[in-house]
């Protein structure tokens, strides 16, 4: 499998660098004994993973669901570093952070894998998982991960995962309408992310019910808010549910995003920085 590239010339981006990086890293995992691909399809045959809840509509209930001004919803993320922002919140404990996004009404949350760049782990979801799996109507999780191997979805859905993250920009169309089909076998609707008119198109192709609309280009990690506004028309008058990722820091940000209909907002460093998580929520999404 070939690295996404524009062109062969130019030098590798942030995003060419992390496939390439974890391309090897999976390569690592399937040779591993024990974590092998025969061996995950075992697992799953035997029904280890556990429960799933679908991801539509837990995306479509949040604290203001019941009233007369319904909010958007909240897609939580645990990330403790990135590209673009080195260390965050190194120190986070990914179950503790879970359980505060679950308790004060997230209706996702999303666990970053990646543990190059991102300094993530396949444990770090589980825990989060773990966490919440006693609350009532708890979140849903989603693998926050460069996905481009059924392998890795396997992965995801024996450590709890509810959903997975399909980056268009990522991968040639064949390959997403498989990563997509084998998904959805899981019982997985995935979260697909778009970053432009044309991979917007091919989402809706896909028949994505959950589409992400990444402000943050991931060639360049520059950030536009303004990204996912341009687009919201493409989807008007559709079965989908629409989400804005990255960027997102205050209610000013929501309020512009609820007035264009956006369906849900993923944020992730806001909270990770938030002194107060749980009041940063209720502030940022006009909660009661």
């Amino acid at each position: 499998m070939s690295t996404p590239t524009d062109n062969s010339s130019k030098p590798p981006t942030i995003l060419q660098k992390i496939y390439a990086q974890r391309q090897k890293d999976v390569e690592i995992s399937k040779s591993t004994p024990g974590t092998k691909p025969e061996e995950l399809k075992i697992y799953l045959e035997m029904g280890l993973a556990p429960p799933l809840i679908p991801l539509v509509p837990r995306l479509k209930t949040n604290p203001s669901t019941s009233t007369s001004n319904p909010s958007l919803s909240l897609m939580a993320e645990i990330k403790r570093a990135s590209p673009s922002k080195g260390e965050i919140a190194i120190g986070v404990n990914p179950a503790k952070q879970a359980l505060i996004y679950g308790q004060s009404g997230a209706s996702v949350i999303s666990v970053l894998t990646e543990p190059t760049w991102f300094k993530g782990s396949l444990l770090d979801m589980r825990l989060a998982r773990q966490a919440v799996d006693s609350l009532p109507n708890r979140p849903a999780i989603l693998r926050k991960e460069f996905i481009f191997d059924e392998y890795q979805i396997a992965e995801a859905r024996l450590f709890g995962a509810d959903t997975v993250l399909l980056i268009v920009a990522m991968l040639q169309s064949e390959q997403l309408k498989s990563l997509y089909a084998y998904s959805l076998s899981l019982g997985m609707e995935p979260l697909v992310e778009v970053n432009n008119a044309t991979e917007m198109t091919h989402a809706l192709e896909l028949g994505a019910k959950v589409i992400g609309v990444n402000n943050r280009n991931l060639h360049d990690f520059n950030v536009d808010m303004g990204t996912t506004s341009r687009l919201v028309d493409m989807v008007k008058e559709r079965d989908v549910s629409l989400c804005a990722l990255s960027g997102i820091s205050g209610p000013e940000d929501v309020k512009v995003y609820k007035e264009q209909a956006v369906n849900a907002v993923l944020v992730g460093e806001a909270l990770m920085r938030a002194s107060d998580t749980a009041t940063f929520i209720r502030e940022l999404l006009g909660w009661p």
